[in-house]
């Protein structure tokens, strides 16, 4: 899938954007825009009782209020890419497979109609909020691109701390072996306390083994973290939370665990941690804390 998912507080710093390029012309007003993107704005928000943010002059995103994903946008112009196919109607969302077009492009997940009643049977169909699951998983390579520049600096750090000792470790077969019952055998007179006559020696060979525990904590190992969202629900705070099993991965991560709580059900850990990332600035990452996504939106280290 190939659609870009947008969250509502991002969609509405599009639109200011947009605004502002525009001179400040509100949207309605816009003379590049076509009045029957006004119409079909007009008939979506009645008939799904939804919001909608300008995009641009042709789309426009559908959210609800609470939500923190758009369900997607729909628009009103020539949206085909090989030939001029004329103005349609579409809808575009994430349930949406059109195989006419490549999944690299967004038209993959487009819905396009000359009607604009069909349009609006399609954006019933597809125009849905997201799941906790799915609010996870959406924005997950962020923190995934985070957590992995993290763990390779870790293992860099630690490569340096071993050629500092004199040993090398990239050699294969014997001379792999070799190095490996050398590193055993200093981590032995270390434990038993002993002390190296050189103090630089003595220096860097404690600090290489110091570099080893810090790497081990993500070598092979899964890194699961907590989506954190703090919303709204009929008047009352609430903590959706989906755990992903391993942020590390790129491919296809996985989400287990996923519950709402009450905030006097959140964990003190959980707490803490969220008011640690308050502070920071949006897109911020904090190894063993997490990483903020916006004011109410968080992945933390479990």
């Amino acid at each position: 899938m190939s659609i870009s998912h947008t969250t509502v507080d991002a969609a509405k710093g599009y639109a200011a954007e947009y605004m502002r390029k525009r001179g400040c012309v509100s949207h309605e007003q816009d003379q590049y825009v076509k009045p029957q993107l006004y119409e079909f704005v007009r008939a979506i928000e009645k008939t799904l009782r939804v919001k909608t943010i300008p995009r641009c002059d042709k789309t426009v995103h559908v959210y609800r209020e609470g939500d923190l994903m758009t369900m997607g946008y729909i628009g009103y112009g020539d949206f085909a890419t090989s030939v001029n196919g004329g103005n349609k109607f579409i809808v575009c969302a994430r349930g949406i497979e059109n195989m006419k077009y490549s999944t690299s492009g967004n038209q993959h997940n487009m819905r396009m109609a000359i009607n604009m009643d069909t349009a609006v049977k399609h954006a019933k169909r597809h125009l849905v909020s997201y799941t906790v699951g799915e609010c996870a998983l959406a924005m997950v390579r962020d923190v995934t691109g985070e957590v992995n520049t993290f763990r390779n600096a870790v293992q860099s750090k630690y490569d340096e701390t071993i050629q500092s000792v004199g040993i090398n470790t990239r050699g294969y077969g014997p001379d792999k072996k070799a190095a490996e019952r050398l590193m055993a055998e200093l981590r032995t007179m270390v434990q038993s306390g002993h002390t190296f006559i050189d103090k630089e020696l003595n220096a860097a060979v404690h600090t290489m083994f110091e570099q080893q525990e810090e790497a081990n904590r993500f070598r092979d190992r899964a890194v699961p973290m907590d989506f954190v969202n703090i919303a709204e629900r009929w008047g009352k705070q609430v903590v959706n939370c989906a755990r992903i099993k391993d942020v590390t991965t790129s491919y296809n991560p996985e989400v287990e665990m996923v519950r709402s709580y009450e905030p006097d059900e959140v964990s003190e850990d959980m707490q803490h941690k969220c008011a640690a990332m308050s502070m920071c600035e949006d897109g911020h990452f904090v190894e063993g804390v997490g990483y903020k996504v916006n004011a109410h939106t968080f992945y933390l280290y479990v």
